[in-house]
């Protein structure tokens, strides 16, 4: 059997996980209506467009990984308050 702190650190890592997945896919999708604009000829030089694409990336990946930090630490404030809470109901 599980910890109810484990649970709690598994929920959490997995709640992380899923938005950063959600944050990845909007901005996939986001990307490919911009490289769109790569097809059309005569527009602009596709390597500034393949550097830029490669820099929205790299930010992409980032900002997934901050969002995923976020959520992490968030779940590790709730087990402390939960071992604080823990300790004061617990008679001496």
């Amino acid at each position: 059997m599980l910890s109810t702190e484990h649970k709690i650190r598994r929920g959490f890592h997995w709640l992380a996980v899923f938005l950063a997945a959600i944050l990845l896919a909007i901005g996939l999708v986001l990307m490919t209506f911009d490289v769109g604009d790569l097809w059309h000829p005569g527009q602009e030089d596709i390597t500034t467009s393949t550097g830029d694409l490669f820099l929205g990336a790299v930010g992409l990946f980032f900002a997934c990984l901050a969002l995923w930090a976020v959520v992490r630490a968030f779940g590790w404030v709730v087990i402390r308050l939960y071992r604080r809470y823990e300790n004061q109901q617990r008679p001496d």
